[in-house]
């Protein structure tokens, strides 16, 4: 009877209501040694809710030291010349939209021109310039996301950088140092805020001042930022320096007045912060100490411990937590508990078995069956008559099964695809004499439709290489069966001479006849001579090769194609030829998968990128500049997988 029973009515009744009586009496019989356990789980974690906002709060306070860090080294290398300050607008933009936690990256000089960077409370980013040293204006424009400004400005105020904390500090400690907390001024109608910066002061090869680099953040920033991490339930965290005034809270109450005063934690309209001043004033700021407080007749958990101290603040970090947070109801629950379970006590423990064997047989038989299919017996099947439940989970152990049957078939015809495929790309770089040649394909699936091949056509010279690059419509099985069928045909009319015109011709007629025109691949083909400095090359919708001439410094801009092929029968295609290829230069043959490479900001690789890439690496012998380019895909998709295939050959000129 028990077996037409649905297993989610019978468990519970079964063992759920038994064994919970048990527990819950056994619980009240150690009611003692579990309020001191629950004491000790509540002591753990305040320490780690401690432990996690001073860890976060410590990494927002490392951003300015690393952004000034880096902006000095820019300064003194003159990526960011002082005499120059629009030019910094794109650099400072850059940073100010990556990096949210800061609040604003400035520059003074003792002349009075200064430039910032700054967002504001609607989060909005300005920059702001004063490039008169005669003028005490300071005019102000609202930045887009691309760090363009409007031809207007957005603001125009009075300003000597000369009375700023940000720049004096420095700038009197002869060192980089932070600044005690300010106002800040400035703004499209912006509130009052309270910030505090870290500036590093500069000075010149003679050792005369230059000015200050500055990176700070709003301390209203900083309360909202400890607002996102849960203080158990009604806990709360407060910042505060060593003379009690408060820097950041969790809570939703002023850290200063609307006329921008500091206020005291006894000034506090929270009271577990208001409670927390005699600890934050006069307290010993380097220690980490853990202890109990009355506050209004309830116990609360008060940790408090230094923060920033190893970069040059003398903060520190209260958590507090109410005792009841944590422990609030447990009692109540065991003392309601205890009584019911003594009088079920004893049926817990025979029903329970019993229930206990009806459940767990068939569990067995269904984890031998599992196993057997881990170790690799997909044959394996399990016949159960049970309860409904076991019986489903039976026929989908089987079903899985069968499943894993077909997906292994399928998994073995792909490697030997993909082994096959492998096969028919080149084995290793042809060797000939003033041209050094890397290639290489990587495919996004098992089987792809990337291909390249060095071709060895009946008239081409010694002294030169013809490759073939193509880019198969789509990935898989069908792409990989196109291209291999694109490789064949292509080789086969390499034993008679003609122009590459007459080779993509030749194909383009032999892919329409067998894709009907429902498959279609991109071709490029390029042929380079060392000898006589001479590039011919042909293409179907693929584009020309890419070019980088080291005397011009220059990437020549090719134009001319066809169609694709395989798309229409009849089709004509040019042969093109470029002249002066010269000692140095490098040609780069490749499939969109490089220049089309996203990242994880779905942020495309770019041709502005691989121009940048081969430029630095020009120098460098093909196969270098090859791992170069894989590298820099690498770094630039992170954590995302590519989702097309990358293919190239680079030939350099030597």
């Amino acid at each position: 009877m028990l077996s037409r029973i649905p297993i989610k009515v019978s468990a519970p009744l079964i063992i759920g209501l038994p064994v919970l009586a048990v527990g819950v009496g056994l619980s009240a019989m150690w009611n003692g040694q579990s309020h001191r356990a629950v004491r000790e789980l509540a002591d753990n974690e305040i320490l780690q809710i401690h432990a996690y906002a001073s860890s976060k709060v410590g990494d927002v306070l490392s951003i300015p030291l690393r952004i000034c860090e880096v902006n000095a080294h820019l300064i003194r290398i003159g990526a960011l010349d002082p005499e120059d300050l629009e030019s910094w607008r794109p650099t400072f933009a850059r940073i100010g939209h990556s990096f949210d936690a800061l609040s604003a990256i400035s520059w003074g000089a003792p002349d009075g021109r200064a430039a910032w960077i700054s967002r504001y409370p609607d989060g909005s980013i300005y920059w702001a310039l004063k490039n008169d040293p005669s003028s005490p204006m300071m005019y102000e424009w609202r930045v887009d996301e691309t760090g363009a400004i409007p031809l207007r400005t957005s603001s125009e105020f009075e300003f000597d950088v000369t009375t700023r904390p940000w720049f004096t500090a420095p700038r009197d400690a002869g060192g980089a140092t932070w600044s005690e907390p300010f106002v800040w001024v400035g703004g499209e109608g912006a509130e009052t805020t309270l910030g505090i910066a870290y500036g590093i002061p500069i000075y010149g090869m003679d050792g005369e001042f230059v000015g200050v680099i500055d990176a700070d953040f709003s301390l209203n920033d900083l309360s909202a930022f400890l607002q996102t991490i849960e203080i158990g339930k009604t806990g709360v965290a407060a910042l505060f320096d060593d003379g009690g005034h408060l820097l950041a809270t969790s809570s939703h109450h002023d850290i200063a007045t609307s006329e921008g005063e500091r206020l005291h934690a006894s000034e506090s309209e929270h009271a577990l912060i208001a409670a927390t001043s005699e600890y934050a004033a006069g307290a010993d700021h380097e220690a980490d100490r853990l202890s109990t407080m009355e506050i209004e007749g309830e116990t609360h958990l008060i940790h408090i411990a230094p923060i920033g101290h190893d970069i040059g603040l003398n903060w520190s970090l209260a958590t507090i937590v109410p005792e009841s947070d944590f422990v609030g109801g447990i009692e109540a629950s065991l003392r309601r508990s205890s009584i019911a379970s003594i009088v079920a006590v004893g049926l817990a423990v025979m029903v329970g078995f019993m229930a206990a064997r009806w459940l767990v047989g068939p569990l067995l038989t269904l984890v031998t069956a599992v196993r057997r299919i881990g170790q690799g017996d997909l044959d394996t099947r399990v016949e159960m008559r049970h309860a409904p439940e076991y019986t489903n989970l039976a026929d989908e152990i089987n079903e899985m099964a069968i499943g894993l049957q077909d997906r292994l078939r399928m998994r073995e015809s792909l490697s030997l695809a993909m082994e096959v495929q492998k096969n028919l790309l080149p084995a290793s770089e042809p060797k000939i004499k003033g041209l050094d040649v890397a290639g290489h394909s990587t495919y996004c699936d098992e089987t792809g439709g990337d291909y390249y091949d060095y071709l060895d056509v009946s008239d081409v010279d010694d002294d030169s290489v013809v490759v073939a690059m193509g880019d198969v419509m789509g990935h898989g099985v069908a792409a990989a069966m196109l291209m291999a069928t694109a490789r064949g045909v292509l080789r086969s009319r390499c034993t008679t001479a003609g122009s590459l015109a007459d080779f993509l011709g030749h194909l383009n007629e032999m892919l329409v006849h067998d894709t009907a025109g429902q498959r279609f691949m991109t071709m490029q083909l390029l042929t380079i001579s060392s000898s006589r400095h001479v590039m011919r090359w042909a293409s179907a919708g693929h584009g020309p090769p890419i070019v980088y001439e080291p005397k011009t410094d220059s990437f020549p801009e090719y134009e001319g194609g066809g169609l694709p092929l395989g798309v229409m029968e009849g089709e004509d295609y040019e042969e093109y030829e470029e002249t002066g290829v010269g000692k140095g230069c490098i040609i780069l043959a490749a499939t969109d998968g490089l220049w089309e490479a996203k990242n994880e900001e779905n942020e495309l690789y770019g041709m502005e990128r691989v121009h940048k890439l081969i430029r630095a690496n020009a120098k460098k012998k093909s196969r270098e500049i090859s791992e170069a380019i894989r590298d820099a895909l690498a770094r630039h998709r992170g954590e995302s997988a590519p989702d097309d295939d990358l293919t190239f050959v680079v030939v350099k000129v030597e």
